[in-house]
């Protein structure tokens, strides 16, 4: 497999293996999305997840508007794009994975995808 140009190097992995092997980083990347991580960084394979109760108010407060300008207007609830946002900008519960384990979660870029992945192991 072909891996994508990246600006880290092993020591900098701080979340599983150094050097996985194709199941393994399938495996990781499975795991990571099942717990509500996301990509943060290409460059350097970086992944978060929201990390407190109260994150709609925290970015509330740092674009000055009320959490009620994040939901949907069709009522369908807030929007994956300000849930991403959130992570990529304010979150503090960032990891840096090996390259292979970071291509890999991309297939799970959203929680709706993952949830479909789920329901179909289920079966």
């Amino acid at each position: 497999m072909i891996l994508f140009k990246t600006k880290i190097t092993e020591s900098d992995v701080s979340y599983g293996p150094t050097d996985p092997d194709e199941l393994v980083a399938e495996v990781f990347a499975l795991e990571l999305a099942k717990k509500g991580y996301i990509g943060v960084s290409n460059a350097y394979c970086q992944i978060g997840r929201i990390d407190r109760i109260d994150w709609l108010d925290v970015m509330a407060r740092a674009r000055n508007c009320s959490r009620a300008d994040f939901y949907n207007v069709d009522g369908s609830g807030i929007g994956e794009q300000h849930r991403e946002h959130y992570v990529r900008c304010y979150t503090k519960d960032i990891l840096t994975v090996h390259p292979q384990i970071y291509q890999r979660m991309k297939k799970y870029r959203s929680q709706y995808d993952l949830q479909k992945l789920v329901s179909r192991e289920m079966v």
